[in-house]
């Protein structure tokens, strides 16, 4: 893990972001972060004149967007039928050779394979694989190998295929320990050897799929690029993150590197970036097809964010300062219709020491959230995790694997629950090995 954390802060160091202007507003929110639920406010807010054009001159002159009003989206919506859900114990189904890592990415859309990454050791010159494995019957197949990448795959369901970025290194100087490197932006079929670029140098690694497969984008220089499921480029839309890098508190020259969370059946984009130890991130909302933006006051930044499958809702682990080594996490939930944020206790609060969320998945049923929570105690130097499902709309969370049989839950957003609800997929590593753990789910409708 050391070598991974190493890795991690250089490539961290290196990340580029985007860049360009533009920007009506469109939606605006005053949501308050200490109470359970905050309440919306609507203000009418006029966007100011654009800075100037020249690089220096716009992270200089950087503005705050408009904040965000709401409904977000007339999302067609319906509504899901609650249901009531019972955990098998976990189950060890995938052991990793020694030095090995497993990052499990998504369930596909058939609930029978999942994306997942493997780091491959230490011999391994800093590569990772990408694949898809199957958790019930053991089949593995590997799509890509990649140097480490700390930016996930993704499936792409139209091509029936997995979309990957890479930061593909040059000019390498192992002792004077100095590099170059270009982002690049790929599709696998199945086979490492005929994958395809799509896209060299972007501005930044992370990159979306429209839920459903029928667009794609990434950021490049000054603009938004689009492909479609035929792979061709229809459109793009001019847009500068530096021009909204406003945030004075930022202890840091760095550009930001953005994290991208698509709402289905929308052309929005949540693009949101981690605050840690330079301040405060940003929590912005993206229109693809025109590159506008407002900006979502989370009462904190969002480290993980995802749309339920209906795009009604936004949940995300919201980190507001740290404690310790660690982050303060908790578990929040934006309804786009009415701007109303909802924080939620995913662990027991009568349990002494920091409680932090570490992931969360959503159920099928648009109405449960799976997390992992965990429990860190100062005076003993301890931490616990476990398994909660929590309820949204009574607020309830239930803790649905009491014992964890020796090994920990990935203390990251490393697990998923498959479309049709009938399994989850788990980090699970020990002191010694790391693993993958399937959890049974049987789904009864209320």
């Amino acid at each position: 893990m050391n070598k991974t954390s190493k890795v991690k802060g250089a490539l961290e160091v290196l990340l580029v972001i985007g860049l360009i202007l533009v920007i009506p507003l469109f939606f605006a929110i005053k949501t308050q972060a200490d109470p359970q639920v905050a309440q919306n406010t609507v203000t009418p807010t006029i966007l100011p004149a654009a800075p100037p054009s020249t690089p220096a001159a716009l992270r200089a002159t950087a503005q705050q967007p408009p904040q965000c009003t709401f409904p977000l989206a007339q999302t067609a919506t319906t509504e899901s039928t609650p249901e009531e859900y019972t955990f098998s114990e976990p189950q060890v189904v995938l052991t990793a050779p020694q030095g090995n890592i497993y990052h499990i990415v998504e369930w596909l859309p058939d609930s029978q394979q999942i994306l997942m990454t493997e780091e491959l050791g230490n011999d391994s010159d800093g590569l990772e694989s990408i694949r898809l494995y199957n958790p019930e019957t053991g089949e593995s197949k590997v799509y890509a190998i990649r140097p480490i990448t700390y930016q996930s795959p993704a499936w792409q369901p139209e091509l029936n295929a997995v979309v990957y970025p890479i930061m593909k290194y040059f000019d390498v100087d192992k002792q004077n320990r100095t590099y170059k490197f270009t982002r690049q932006l790929w599709v696998s079929y199945g086979d490492p050897e005929t994958a395809q670029m799509l896209s060299d140098n972007p501005s930044q690694l992370p990159f979306a799929i429209k839920p459903g497969g029928s667009d794609m984008l990434y950021l490049s220089d000054k603009e938004i690029s689009k492909l479609d499921k035929s792979l061709k480029k229809p459109s793009s839309a001019p847009f500068d993150s530096v021009q909204w890098d406003y945030a004075k508190e930022r202890r840091s020259d760095k550009s930001v590197s953005y994290n991208m969370a698509w709402q289905p059946g929308t052309s929005l984009i949540f693009l949101y970036s981690e605050g840690a130890m330079q301040g405060g991130g940003y929590t912005f909302i993206l229109d693809a097809d025109t590159g506008q933006v407002c900006e979502l006051d989370l009462g904190g930044w969002a480290k993980v964010a995802r749309w339920s499958s209906d795009g009604h809702y936004l949940a995300f682990i919201r980190v507001k300062d740290y404690a310790f080594l660690y982050p303060r996490s908790e578990l929040a939930l934006l309804d786009t219709a009415t701007g109303n944020l909802i924080i939620f206790n995913v662990t027991p609060q009568e349990i002494a020491g920091q409680h932090y969320v570490k992931g969360f998945t959503w159920a099928p049923d648009n109405r449960h959230l799976l997390a992992i929570g965990e429990i860190y105690t100062s005076l003993d130097n301890q931490s616990e995790t476990g398994l909660y499902l929590v309820d949204f709309v009574s607020g309830q969370s239930v803790r649905v694997v009491p014992e964890n049989k020796g090994f920990v839950f990935s203390h990251d957003n490393n697990f998923a629950w498959s479309p049709d609800g009938s399994k989850v997929v788990i980090h699970c590593p020990t002191k010694t090995v790391d693993q993958i753990c399937l959890i049974p789910v049987q789904r009864t409708g209320q």
